[in-house]
């Protein structure tokens, strides 16, 4: 049965939409830790080398890749790893292929997980895994909109992105149409992270 989110279970009220300031924060904030990322990369890049990252990544043999999808999926439902961690490492250890694979595997696996935790344990549960201000948050961002309304909202930095997948089930949300939202969404931006790791640091030429 489709919960409501119009109001909290608590006297607390729903999160207002964010500011056009907020967002610019948001965006910003995005910029500075992609710019921090870049350069560590950088710093590292000397010590490095591609024959000694190879061999990490084949020392590892299916295991490693397995691991990837586990943690990218785990970083979904519950891990506080920032969600542009797993698909750089993906791309580095794996290239520009296999990498973005790995990616998706474990953003479908995670996102369809935090769908059916919300449909089937509601808003209580949901509240418990995330926090009450997360979930108001997410449901403020999608109430009274369709489906479609998902798709920016995942590409967007710093949306809720996976308090989105919970509150999509909580609200009874078609699986199918969740699915595409994420298919376009969500999936094509962590593959092309993952893309753009594996192919950059192709080109440091190591």
């Amino acid at each position: 049965m489709k919960e409501s989110l119009g109001e909290p279970a608590t006297p607390e009220r729903a999160v207002p939409p964010e500011s056009r300031a907020s967002q610019i924060r948001r965006i910003a904030i995005f910029v500075l830790i992609v710019a921090g990322l870049s350069g560590l990369i950088l710093a590292f890049v000397p010590h490095l080398s591609r024959e000694r990252v190879h061999a990490w990544a084949k020392g590892a043999g299916v295991w490693g890749p397995l691991l990837l999808v586990g943690i990218q999926a785990g970083q979904i439902l519950a891990a506080p790893i920032p969600g542009i961690f797993v698909p750089v490492v993906a791309g580095v250890l794996y290239g520009p292929v296999v990498g973005p694979l790995v990616t998706v595997l474990g953003t479908i696996l995670g996102s369809s997980g935090a769908y059916w935790i919300g449909r089937t344990g509601g808003r209580r549960v949901t509240e418990r895994l995330l926090g009450r201000g997360a979930v108001a948050k997410a449901g403020s961002l999608l109430r009274g909109r369709r489906w479609i309304a998902l798709v920016p909202l995942f590409l967007f930095p710093f949306s809720p992105a996976d308090a989105l997948c919970f509150v999509a089930g909580i609200v009874d949300m078609a699986w199918s149409r969740f699915l595409l939202a994420v298919a376009i969404g969500r999936v094509p931006k962590d593959a092309l992270l993952a893309a753009a790791a594996g192919l950059g640091w192709r080109m440091f030429g190591l």
